[in-house]
């Protein structure tokens, strides 16, 4: 009886540490190499969503907006730009700033 009670115990506890569902940050030090972030300018680079793209094969928006193109200087105006929703990707709208844009993918700004 004592190590079945154990055992239950045991099952509760390692239930209440378990991980729940995918991890929504990104450490700039686990970001893919391609990606380009450096390392010192903060701790956390920005996830791309889920979408149509791997994620060791896209980038997010956001990185394409204000490290390629230099169209901002830090996140919130990248924010900025895409909820004007002034950036289109093979010709749809995109207002969320971590959407995954992949290697042949039509990034415009009318």
């Amino acid at each position: 009886k004592l190590q079945f009670l154990y055992l239950i115990a045991f099952r509760v506890d390692s239930l209440a540490t378990m991980g729940r569902g995918p991890k929504k940050h990104m450490k700039r030090l686990a970001a893919p190499r391609h990606w380009m972030v450096d390392k010192l300018a903060g701790v956390y680079a920005p996830k791309a969503r889920p979408g149509a793209h791997k994620e060791r094969e896209s980038l997010p928006l956001i990185l394409i907006l204000r490290n390629r193109m230099k169209l901002a200087l830090t996140r919130n105006e990248a924010m900025l730009i895409t909820k004007q929703r002034l950036v289109t990707v093979d010709g749809r709208v995109k207002c969320d700033p971590k959407t995954p844009v992949g290697f042949m993918d039509v990034l415009a700004m009318p």
